[in-house]
């Protein structure tokens, strides 16, 4: 075999080696251990963001949604007083009780994930993740 071809194959082959070992050490070390998820009908794109903040509780979760805006999907109409008209709904306060009882949480590894399922008025399935070290996906449906 020609060396050229040789050492060009050999070169090839590395860079496919650390290409795919980049790939594979980026998502592992991803909280949430996988890429964003895309848009598909009514849905998506998943957003990610990262806050300088230490959650290590679901109180303090919590007690985070209360004072942060995460994006303006985070709408959890769900957990209002259904028995008000559109406008007032928006305005109003969630029951901050029932948002704490609903959190869930996941092991990440090292890190916890604490999870909430919610739902914008007139959508379903939304999920809000928050890792104790402040990474947060959102991620969710609307629409028909």
């Amino acid at each position: 075999m020609n060396k050229k071809l040789f050492y060009a194959i050999i070169i090839v082959l590395i860079i496919a080696v650390i290409g795919f070992g980049y790939y594979i050490l980026r998502y592992s070390l991803d909280p949430f251990g996988a890429p964003p998820k895309g848009n598909s009908p009514n849905c998506g794109p998943e957003n990610r963001y990262k806050f300088d903040v230490t959650i290590k509780s679901k109180e303090d979760f919590v007690n985070f949604l209360k004072t942060h805006e995460i994006n303006r999907r985070v709408e959890l109409d769900n957990f209002k007083n259904r028995n008000m008209d559109y406008k007032e709904m928006k305005s109003a306060e969630p029951d901050w009780n029932k948002v704490l009882s609903e959190v869930k949480t996941e092991n990440g590894g090292l890190k916890t994930i604490y999870v909430l399922k919610y739902n914008p008025i007139t959508c379903s399935g939304y999920t809000l993740k928050m890792t104790t070290d402040g990474y947060v996906s959102v991620y969710g449906c609307c629409g028909i």
